[in-house]
C-alpha cells in the first residue's frame, strides 16, 4: 500500500517575516484605536484567522508585541530629531536635536502617558521600558545624539566621556521635564511653553559651558 505524504510546506522565511509585519500591523490598529488593553493576543491571532500558539512562534508574549509598537514611536521621534538637527547650524545641531525630542513627546501627551507614565497591571512596564531603551529606536538616538554631541564638542574620540555624561544629563533634563509637563502637573499650553524655554535654555547653557571648557 502506497503511503500518504504527510510533510507539510516549508515555510520560508520571508513568509515568517511577512506574517510576522501582519501580527504587528493588526496590533498596531487596536493599540491606535483602543489602547494597550485592548491588544490581547486572542483577538491578534483571531483577526489574523491563525490560533493563539501561532502567535508564540513570533513573540514571548503581549508585553514583547507592545514593545515592538513603542518602538515604532521611538524610531520615528529618531528619524525628526534627526531631520531637525540637519537643518540647524553645526554647533547648534545637539540643542536643536534635545529640543525636538521634548517636542515630539509634548505633541503625543497620549502616547507619552501610555509608555513612560503606566504601571497598570498585568503588563510589566518597567521590564518593557528596559527593554525599550536596547531596541533600535533608542539605540538610533543615542548614536545620532552622541554623534551631534562629539561635533559641539569638537571631540575627536567618540569614546571622549564628556558625550555619554552629556547624553545622560540630557536624558534626565528632557524626561523629568516631562514627566512633570505631561503627568505630574499636565501643565497648560502657556504653562508648558514657558517651562520648556526654560529647559531649552538651560541645556544651551550647559552645552555652551562644556563647549568652552
Amino acid at each position: 500500500m502506497a503511503r500518504t505524504s504527510t510533510a507539510k510546506r516549508r515555510v520560508s522565511q520571508e513568509d515568517r517575516a511577512q506574517f510576522r509585519d501582519e501580527l504587528i500591523a493588526i496590533a498596531r490598529q487596536i493599540y491606535q484605536t483602543e489602547g494597550a488593553a485592548a491588544v490581547t493576543i486572542r483577538r491578534v491571532t483571531a483577526t489574523a484567522g491563525v490560533t493563539p500558539m501561532a502567535f508564540y512562534w513570533y513573540f514571548d508574549c503581549k508585553d514583547a508585541l507592545l514593545t515592538v509598537l513603542w518602538d515604532e514611536l521611538v524610531q520615528e521621534s529618531a528619524d525628526l530629531c534627526h531631520a531637525v538637527a540637519e537643518a540647524a547650524p553645526p554647533r547648534e545641531a545637539a540643542l536643536a536635536y534635545f529640543s525636538a525630542f521634548i517636542d515630539f513627546w509634548l505633541s503625543r501627551r497620549a502616547r507619552f502617558r501610555a509608555i513612560f507614565l503606566n504601571d497598570a497591571s498585568p503588563s510589566d512596564f518597567q521590564g518593557m521600558r528596559r527593554a525599550l531603551f536596547g531596541m533600535p529606536g533608542a539605540l538610533r538616538h543615542f548614536s545620532r545624539y552622541d554623534q551631534l554631541l562629539a561635533q559641539a564638542l569638537g571631540a575627536s574620540d567618540s569614546q571622549d566621556p564628556r558625550i555619554e555624561q552629556l547624553r545622560t544629563l540630557s536624558m534626565y533634563r528632557a524626561f523629568g521635564f516631562l514627566h512633570c509637563a505631561v503627568g505630574i502637573y499636565d501643565y497648560d499650553a502657556d504653562d508648558t511653553a514657558r517651562f520648556r524655554a526654560l529647559v531649552i535654555d538651560e541645556m544651551g547653557r550647559c552645552l555652551a559651558h562644556w563647549q568652552a571648557n
